[in-house]
């Protein structure tokens, strides 16, 4: 197994936190936490793992870090927070309080709900867009993230990154006036089917549905994952926002949103190319 996360950085207390701030009760936990499940990860389902441009995650700049990952079908982003958070541990940002917003189904598969508050950091206290905007504000966090396709991972589209279903934590960083790192990746689609329509055929009216995929639980290594990370800079600031109307803050952040989609399908044909050709150390 390789794992490429090299670089060096100074962990600098740039959220005023509290040295005895170990966890936020169900606002996130300190990245150290990540351990077990990143062992687990690179012991037993991933050979070869490269972070490209990692530094753009790190919480550096006294902004929460908000990140924007690709899911990819099924369970292909698995590997991707163990090899952010192997990142973090190597360059000394373990105490940062991290989280990962997972799709709320899978709070229901018995114990996964009290492993995701404790080990991956689920902010489980956190329901609305508001807690978000106060968890960023109040600095109660470093870095967070999700993936917006959601449930759409589970269909096949025209493009990698699918529609977005989740908005609100985009919407959130952009009121924060957080951070923004997109994050693109490939390679676990190892674990997965796709069944297309023939002829390169679409569903009319479907943002460009052509099938579905079909999710294998992760029944053997990854040979090669590489993940690309890089900071987004939205066009509009929060300031703007407070003096919008509420429809046209509203439309605006949907503009905003397909942009980071279009950004992000980019960055994915970037990492394609890598891993086809094997641009990898």
């Amino acid at each position: 197994m390789a794992i490429s996360c090299d670089s060096t950085f100074t962990n600098i207390n740039m959220f005023n936190q509290p040295v005895n701030f170990k966890n936020g009760i169900g606002k996130g936990v300190q990245i150290k936490n990540f351990k077990p499940y990143s062992d687990f990860v690179f012991k037993s389902l991933v050979k070869k793992a490269e972070i490209i441009n990692g530094e753009a995650m790190l919480p550096t700049d006294g902004h929460p870090v908000v990140a924007i990952v690709s899911h990819g079908p099924g369970f292909s982003w698995i590997p991707l927070p163990a090899l952010a958070m192997k990142f973090f541990l190597n360059n000394g940002f373990g105490d940062v309080i991290a989280g990962m917003f997972p799709h709320k189904a899978m709070f229901l598969i018995p114990g996964l709900k009290n492993y995701y508050k404790k080990v991956l950091g689920a902010p489980t206290e956190i329901v609305t867009v508001e807690d978000i905007i106060n968890l960023l504000k109040n600095n109660e966090i470093g870095f967070i993230g999700t993936a917006p396709e959601g449930a759409n991972c589970l269909l096949s589209y025209d493009e990698y990154v699918v529609p977005f279903r989740s908005k609100g934590l985009i919407a959130a960083a952009i009121k924060t006036d957080a951070s923004i790192c997109l994050i693109a990746h490939q390679g676990g689609e190892t674990w997965n089917k796709t069944i297309n329509l023939p002829f390169g055929w679409t569903v009319p009216f479907s943002n460009g549905l052509k099938g579905f995929n079909i999710t294998f639980p992760p029944y053997k290594k990854i040979n090669n994952y590489i993940a690309l990370c890089k900071r987004y800079t939205p066009s509009i600031t929060s300031s703007e926002l407070l003096g919008m109307p509420k429809r046209e803050a509203r439309l605006m952040l949907n503009v905003e949103i397909e942009r980071i989609r279009a950004q992000m399908n980019l960055m994915t044909d970037e990492v394609k190319y890598l891993l086809k050709n094997e641009k990898i150390s």
